[in-house]
């Protein structure tokens, strides 16, 4: 999906998120594979903390976390979050439709590059909290999908 340099402080560390759903990753960091829980914790960045990709150097600043009308992900299952800051450019779905695991769901610019959000399951688009040209923050709502329905053999 997206690879990274990461540095902190003086230690440079090797990423890569191989998969990402509104609770878990799946990343790679100095070869080594690792899956975590995400958890929301609506605090700011460290000062110190610098992302760096190739050609491209950004350093995160402290700021106060924005306020945000859309629903809190933990109040809602099935949330697609927003992975950064960033502008909709364009919503690929409608509400109503069904989509598969890693259908697009919507466009994205953060950090001047164009991300697709991805669909994370199978299942309905029951609810869509942005539109074209909505600034989003880190974590805001985005899209809600509803999982199918468990059945048994």
């Amino acid at each position: 999906m997206s690879e990274y340099l990461l540095r902190i402080g003086e230690t440079e560390y090797s990423a890569e998120v191989k998969e990402l759903t509104p609770d878990q990753a799946r990343i790679v960091v100095n070869g080594t594979e690792y899956t975590v829980d995400l958890v929301n914790i609506a605090r700011p960045k460290p000062a110190h903390a610098e992302i760096v990709r190739p050609q491209t150097s950004v350093t995160a600043t402290a700021q106060a976390p924005a306020v945000s009308s859309r629903p809190s992900p933990a109040s809602r299952t099935g949330s697609v979050t927003s992975p950064l800051p960033g502008m909709i450019l364009e919503v690929k779905v409608k509400e109503g439709a069904s989509v598969n695991a890693g259908d697009a769901l919507l466009i994205m610019e953060a950090m001047k590059m164009e991300n697709v959000v991805a669909a994370p399951h199978n299942g309905t688009v029951r609810k869509i909290f942005v539109a074209n040209g909505d600034n989003v923050a880190e974590g805001d709502v985005l899209v809600d999908v509803s999982r199918p329905e468990m059945t048994t053999l």
